[in-house]
Parts: structure tokens; sequence; C-alpha cells
């Protein structure tokens, strides 16, 4: 759509749905793209990402009506992660589907009278400047926060601190209890990659990396890196084939998706598809030490830091392992 003409709409859906949000009372909030007058108790959110804001914003009882989404081969509108983790979709919940992460639908925003939107780094800052004249549009770095401080800032803006503060208590304590049991979790080392279906490239992500979930936990439990993934100069790297076993480790972490198009079994197959020979060129493989995880541990929410850590719990601290030697 033309920017002039987008203006245009925009203003004239914001004049027509305007009277909830300025009956509200309201706080300052200084958010990535500037300080804003925001409702205290927002009532209508519109997420613009499914899985970085609109899942987050759910989990902690905020009221979205309205998120990017995804659209599957058939058409069909879904929330990355949603069923999976906290077991909502555009079909059960009353969440509008309001265009792509990087296709927002800005009329469909506005007829869902907002009075609060939530995007990230990856939100056009163009749309996201044209959304202000529908409500307040913030733009949350989560790349920058991290995880926890990501979801803190989201209890923050929506008043919704609900049991937030005593969940991630538990996990903390949860994550002392799994270190004092791995007895020296530094001295495991672990890689995490990431293959699609197709095979046709693969992932690897150091543990700074903008890996949601796993990333945090296995930085929260303190396991080292392959030297060569430590070596790489970017947090998320697209791997060459022939190096492969230079991330041999104790343990290497990959994901499907609980979805048709990758399955546990279709993304072992995307291994072989990528590298042939992939699991004789690593210890960790033959040694029954690559992990398939499931997508949700990689959600940003509290659910999924439940979830990876659980699992890594279980597949690591629950039973002996044959350790890497460089």
């Amino acid at each position: 759509m033309h920017m002039t003409k987008l203006g245009t709409l925009v203003v004239a859906l914001a004049l027509a749905f305007s009277i909830p949000a300025m009956a509200q009372e309201t706080r300052s909030f200084t958010a990535a793209n500037g300080t804003f007058d925001i409702p205290v108790a927002p009532q209508r959110i519109v997420a613009l990402n499914d899985q970085i804001v609109a899942l987050p914003l759910y989990e902690l009882g905020a009221p979205v009506v309205g998120s990017a989404g995804r659209t599957d081969a058939d058409g069909n509108h879904f929330m990355r992660g949603g069923m999976d983790t906290l077991g909502i979709d555009f079909a059960n919940s009353d969440i509008g589907y309001v265009g792509g992460f990087n296709a927002l639908d800005v009329e469909a925003i506005a007829a869902l009278q907002p009075d609060l939107i939530i995007g990230g780094p990856y939100t056009d800052a163009a749309v996201a400047e044209q959304l202000q004249s529908v409500a307040p549009t913030l733009i949350i770095n989560n790349n920058e926060l991290g995880i926890i401080e990501t979801l803190r800032t989201f209890a923050d803006i929506t008043g919704k601190t609900g049991n937030f503060e005593a969940r991630l208590a538990r996990y903390q304590s949860n994550v002392a209890r799994t270190r004092e049991w791995l007895e020296t979790p530094e001295d495991i080392s672990v890689a995490m990659t990431f293959v699609f279906p197709a095979g046709e490239e693969m992932w690897v992500y150091k543990h700074t990396g903008n890996l949601g979930a796993i990333a945090q936990v296995v930085r929260d439990l303190g396991f080292k890196e392959p030297a060569a993934v430590a070596a790489l100069a970017d947090n998320e790297t697209n791997y060459s084939a022939e190096l492969i076993q230079d991330l041999d480790a104790d343990f290497i972490f990959g994901f499907y998706r609980q979805q048709p198009d990758a399955t546990p079994a279709t993304v072992r197959a995307a291994y072989e598809t990528f590298a042939p020979g992939w699991c004789q060129a690593l210890t960790a493989c033959q040694n029954g030490q690559f992990l398939l995880l499931p997508g949700p541990t990689f959600g940003p929410t509290m659910t999924g830091l439940d979830l990876a850590l659980e699992l890594i719990e279980s597949n690591i601290t629950a039973r002996p392992f044959t350790p890497f030697e460089e």
C-alpha cells in the first residue's frame, strides 16, 4: 500500500476509534523508539509478532486482541509456537490476525481499536510510525534486553505482573538445583544447531545468540561452547557442511517444530541431506548425545524456559554420558 494512502487511512481509522483510548488514565513509558503516554491498564493490545510478543503477553494475562502470525501452505493463519507452548491460536482464541510480522495489515490493526501496540526491532519503522496514529506503538528491543528483562518489561507495560516474579524465582531455583546436580557444568560443552527440513543450510548459534529460551537456559546453566563456535564472529552463522566435525561437543542440540513439515524424522533426515554422513563425523551423535528438542524450547516465555530446563535436566543430569575428548 502506498505510504500516503496508508497514512490517510490510518489517521481516518484512528479518529474513528480514538474515543476509548482518550478516556483512559495514562503514564509515561520510554521504549526503544521514544517516550510515549500509554494506558496505565491497557485493555486492547495488538502484538506485531506472534511468538516474541503475543505469546509472552498472553502468558502474563494481558488482553491481546490482535497479533501478527504465520500462514501455512493451505493458507491457514497460525501463531508460531502458540498451540505447542500455551495451547492457543487464532482459531481457538479471541485474538485477531493482523498480517505477517513483516507484512502488517494496518487496516486490520486499526479496526481492532487497540489502546496499545507492541512490536520489536524487526518491526518496519515506517509502519510503526504510522501506527502511532492508531495507538501508542512501542518498540521493545528484545535482542538487547534478553528474555528475562523483555518479560519483565512486558509485565510492567501491561500492568500484568501477575505471578511473573514468582515464576522467575522458581525457574532460577530450579536452575540452581540442576547446576548442583551437574556438579561442573562449565566442563560440559554444548553446540546449538538449526536445520530446516529442506536440509539446504545449517545455522549454528553461539550461546549468546538469539535462540530464545533454550539459549537462556544454556547460559544460565553455564555450559561451555565448542572452541569453533566460541571463535565465530557472529552470534548466528550459516555454517559450512565441510566444517561440521568442528561442532563436536558433549551434546549437540537441534530442533523440530511440531508441525507436519518439521517433525523429528524430517529434521533428522535434513541433517543427512545437508551433510551426508554427519552422524559418523560427530561423536556426540554416535553416542546418542545429539538431542532434538521441540520448537517451544526457543519460545521466549516462562513456559519455554521451564520446558527447556526440564529437557536438559532429564537428558544430561539424569543419565551417564560419554564426554567428548578434544
